[in-house]
Formats: structure tokens, sequence, C-alpha cells
């Protein structure tokens, strides 16, 4: 919902050490912070991008643009108000790929990848996904006087996506593509409106600095269409299909008082963050435009959070500071249900407290050196889509019905233990940091199979995959950092970090055969380098270079576990190149992501070697 011009500080909080945040920051936070609108501009911009992708025997040769504009109005001196359009069109890399049952006619013509260990028989390709989205933002800032300040956003997002060009590598007697005997061959086409508003006042009262905001955001509409999946045996995609609504909202609303005191700087805030979602799916006879007459499956729920914390940072000595937090937390549940034809589940409201001490100690010996030592604890409550957004059944002959047994409405939520210990040091241009850490987070939430009794045998065990509670889960963990300016000649600048996870399971209580498996999709390294070149005040030069290890695919780190095809997590370096070129009034900027063209995957593909260039304007009125 921000562009780049609108972003005037960006900050990375790792793990949960601040009592400002809520539970949902124990992984980290990123805190932006707009910049006020000081000056009449207009901005104008092209960009393009191009990519040729190829994998099994998919060639895509991949286009797409953006147009954007946006006009700043200084209001005096007081404040501004900048108002933004941008307009963005592309086509994206198939997301899956389908597999042929063997023994079925055209079997043979199929690409085998054993690199799972087992065969997978490449028959088909999901269509290019077709995007389209058009942004509009308005955003302003006005000093009211007396050292008060209000700010303000409003951002509508329009959004399609079409996936409705499915193609089949296979081919019949006459040289046509066909789908017989394959799978979950589908079309399909997404429209959704978005709206965010949100209101900020900042000022003084009593020597206390005031900080007051609230959002809004709300789906205004949210429909998605797909067919039916192939018919295996005429390879026919049919006319019907299903049609599913989103509805979405939530309200946050946030106040924060700090003042210092002295060797002391005390904060204190209360939060409030309501979230309601609801899914409606129903057949139609024709995917593309048919109006369900009936409510086939829907579920959906709200949850409410509300929070309160104090925070002091106490200069015990000239070069110590210790900082102590507590964050208390209201949480509740509340309309969860589930319906499935005429039957219809509404389950009981919940309602937790959760109570998150934080203490963090800084050394300071001189203005070059830090050392920070800290421990946190934190609480992350269920979602709405943890709790009751059941999925639908992908295959089979319930196929599209929904999955009465995928979810659990009465998980328990994620309770974090963080300790972290950060030392850094500047040398004249270059800063070294080095961070070392461990984080225990019992009841992780996390999708496993698990025995269930059957539906129509309570005696017969089967699987089912759904979310559930995992005991605990351990990491430890170490970050270097390297930040350095004018490195051996003025305008070379380099930042690059190296990372070691090692994230097992300690206790799985549903499942104990998994403990001391490491936890999927988190790699045991990483590493990340940027190196930027001003070359004159016409020319800039950079380069990246970002690096993961093999993380494991599942959690029985299982024989498959750890591949590097489609349906893995695989490992991947890429390297980006750029340069911008400035004259007058507008910057040219040239580019290539994944230089080596290297093909990674989350199960689905990451985008091949791709070709940017953009060119910006900036006048005055």
């Amino acid at each position: 919902m921000l562009s780049p011009t609108d972003i005037a500080r960006a900050e990375i909080v790792y793990g949960p050490t601040s009592a400002r945040y809520s539970g949902n920051s124990l992984g980290g936070v990123l805190r932006l912070e707009t910049a006020p609108v000081r000056e009449n501009a207009i901005r104008l911009g092209a960009q393009g991008v191009y990519q040729n992708y190829q994998y099994y025997d998919t060639d895509e040769d991949l286009f797409g643009y953006a147009l954007d504009g946006q006009a700043d109005v200084a209001l005096g001196s007081r404040g501004g108000v900048s108002v933004a359009y941008r307009h963005f069109e592309n086509q994206g890399q198939p997301q899956q790929w389908r597999t042929v049952a063997p023994g079925t006619p055209y079997a043979g013509q199929a690409i085998v990848d054993d690199a799972l260990g087992f065969p997978l028989r490449i028959a088909a390709q999901d269509s290019v996904v077709e995007s389209v989205e058009d942004q509009i933002r308005l955003r302003g800032n006005y000093d009211l006087g007396a050292g008060w300040e209000a700010r303000g956003l409003a951002a509508l997002l329009l959004d399609a996506e079409d996936t409705t060009d499915p193609r089949s590598f296979l081919r019949d007697g006459a040289g046509n593509a066909i789908f017989v005997g394959i799978a979950g061959v589908t079309r399909g086409q997404t429209r959704s409106d978005e709206l965010l508003a949100g209101l900020g006042l900042s000022g003084e009262v009593s020597g206390w600095s005031i900080d007051l905001t609230a959002s809004r955001f709300e789906l205004l509409k949210d429909r998605g269409r797909q067919s039916d999946g192939v018919d295996v045996l005429t390879g026919i995609i049919p006319d019907s299909g299903i049609v599913t609504d989103k509805d979405a909202h939530w309200t946050s609303l946030e106040a924060s008082a700090e003042r210092t005191f002295g060797a002391q700087r005390v904060a204190l805030g209360a939060s409030y963050a309501a979230y309601a979602g609801e899914n409606r799916t129903g057949a139609v006879s024709d995917w593309r435009g048919g109006v369900p007459s009936a409510v086939r499956n829907s579920s959906g729920g709200e949850t409410r959070l509300m929070g309160v914390f104090a925070q002091d940072a106490v200069a015990l000595t000239p070069m110590i500071e210790a900082t102590l937090g507590l964050r208390y937390e209201n949480w509740r549940a509340s309309d969860g249900f589930l319906s499935n034809g005429g039957t219809r589940v509404d389950y009981a409201s919940r309602s937790e407290d959760a109570l998150s001490p934080k203490l963090a100690l800084t050394f300071r010996p001189d203005d070059a050196t830090e050392l920070v030592a800290s421990a946190a604890w934190a609480t992350r409550f269920p979602t709405i889509g943890e709790l009751y957004q059941a999925s639908l059944i992908g295959y089979g002959p319930n196929v599209g019905q929904i999955d009465l047994d995928g979810f659990d409405p009465d998980l328990k939520p994620e309770r974090g233990f963080d300790l972290q210990l950060t030392g850094s040091r500047r040398f004249g241009n270059v800063k070294l940091t080095l961070s070392g850490f461990r984080q225990a987070v019992d009841e992780t939430l996390f999708g496993q199979t698990i025995l269930v009794p059957s539906p129509t045998d309570p005696g017969v065990p089967v699987s089912q995959s759904l979310i559930t509670n995992i005991g605990e889960v351990e990491t430890w963990g170490v970050d270097f950092i390297v930040a350095a300016e004018d490195l051996f000649i003025p305008g070379l600048s380099f930042d690059g970090n190296v990372s070691w996870i090692d994230a097992k399971i300690t206790d799985n209580p549903l499942n104990p055969t998994l403990e001391g498996n490491r936890f999927p999709r988190v790699p045991e390294w990483r590493a990340n380098a940027s190196l930027r070149y001003a070359v004159s005040p016409m020319l800039d030069l950079a380069a990246n270079v970002r690096h993961q290890s093999t993380p494991e695919r599942n959690l029985e780190n299982s024989a498959s576990s750890r591949c590097d095809t489609y349906y893995c997590v695989s490992p991947f370096t890429f390297v980006d190149l750029k340069s911008s070129i400035h004259f007058g009034r507008f910057d040219l900027d040239l580019g290539v992501d994944n230089l080596l063209d290297e093909k990674a995957f989350v199960f689905h593909p990451y985008p091949g070697r791709t070709f940017v260039a953009s060119l910006r304007w900036k006048g005055g009125f």
C-alpha cells in the first residue's frame, strides 16, 4: 500500500523483545514510518519486466508492466497531501504441474522426475497467472499547532487474476493436447477489492509524548471462480464449478504515552485489534458467470485482542541501561461456525489471558560499542484461518466439499520464550554485529498428519492432515552482520549477513516419533550480500546475492524431505544486478533478478531470470 517514496524509515525488530507489540511479534516486527509531505512535487514512473520461464516442458515468455503517478501538494508550512495511482499488469509462471496416472493411454509421454525418491509423472502445467492491479492512495499530514500533528492514509486496491489456460504436455494421435489421465486440472478467476484507511494523532500533554492511531481494513469484495476438475476419462474440463465469496475486515486502535523522568524513559500504552472473516462456497453450472443458488459450504468467525503495556528504560550507570517491560493481553474468539449443506455447527466462544514480561540490559562502554542481552516471553493466539477456515477436499468423490476434520477450533495459543545476546562495534566506516539467540515455542501451530477416529466407524483410526499444536519447537541461531561505507574507495558500500539456525521439535504428544526432527521450511544456513557503488553523481551500480541451504520439506524428515525440484522447499543462490542512471529530473533503472536463472521452489516455483527496466521523473510546480 506504500511506495518507496512514502517511507521515511524502516526498522526490523527481531523477536518479541519489546512490550509495545502484541504476541504476533513472536517472530519479529517490521515497523514503517511514512515520510511527511513537505513540498509540491509530481512523480511519474513506468516499469517493464520480462522473463522466459523453462522447466519440464514449460517454456513461457512472460511480460509485465507498471505505470504510476503521484502528486504531492504542500499546505503552506504546516503539512501536505499526496495522491497516487498505480496500474500493474503481469504474467507469472505456472504455480503447479500436474501428474498423469500410470497405465492411462498417454502416460508414456510424461516427463518422469525421480528427485523425490518416487516418480512424479509430469504431464501438464497450470495456467500462466494473468494479474491486473489498480491502486489509489491518499496520504496527508497537518500541523494542528501547539505541538500536535495529524496524519492519515487511505488506499484502495482492485485486483484481478486469471488462470484460465492450463496446458497439457501430452498429445493424442492427431497431435492435439489432451488431459486424459491427468487429475486436478482446473480453470479459475479471482476478483477482489480492498480498502485500507488509517488516522494518527501525535502531540504532548503535561510532558507526555502522546501517539494515537486507528486503522480499518475492509475486503469489499472477493469472489473466486473455479471450474470442477478435468474428467480424467475424457480429458474435458467441465463448465460446472464452484464460486467462493470471502468477507473479511479488521479494526486496530493503539495509544501510547512516553515521558522521561531523570534517568528513566517510561512508556505506557494500550491496543485493540478485532478481526472477522467468512468464506461461502456454492456450486454453479457455469463457473465463468454463474451465481450459486444456495450456499453449499461456509465457515468463519471472529477474534478480538486487547492489550496494555508498560515499559521502563532505566540508566543504571552512564554505560548500562536496563529496560523492563510487561504486556497483558486478553484474547477472545467468537461466532465460529461451520456449515455443510443443511447442517450448521456453531462453536462456543473462548477467552484467554496472557502476561508477557520483557527484560533487556544494554552496555555501551564507548560510542562505537554496544552489547545487549534480552529475555522475553510472548503469546501468539490462533487466527481465524487457523481456528475456523476449513479447507475444501481437493480430490476424490467428495471434491469441493468442506473438510469436516480439517481444522481444530480448540487450538491452544503459542507461548514463546526468547533469549538474545547481541554485540556490535564500529571500526571507522565498518560496523560488525554478532547475535546469538535461543527461542522455545510451546504449542507451536503447524499442519501435521495424525490419526483420528473414522467418521463412519469411530473404532477405526484414519490419517488426517490439519493444523495442530506441536508441544515445543526449540530454535538456536547465530547471525553475523557486516555494514560498511566507503569501503576501500569512496562511494563503495557493502552489507552482508550469514545466519545459522537449528530448529528442532523437542516435544510432540500427538506424534512422539517426530521428536528430534528438524522443523520444516527453516534452512540451516542463510546468507545475503549487497555491494553498491556510487560511480558518479550520474551512475549507481549494485549487486546482490541471496542464499539458503536445503530445509526439510515435512515434519517427518523423510527420505524425500530434502529435495531440489517441484514439490520441494529447495536451496537457492540468487544473484541480482541493478544500475541507476540519473540525468536531470529523470532516473533510469536497469536490472536483472536471478541472473543465473536458478530454479527454486517453496512447493510453488520462484520466478526465473527476470529483466527489469524503469524510468522515473520528478518535477515541482
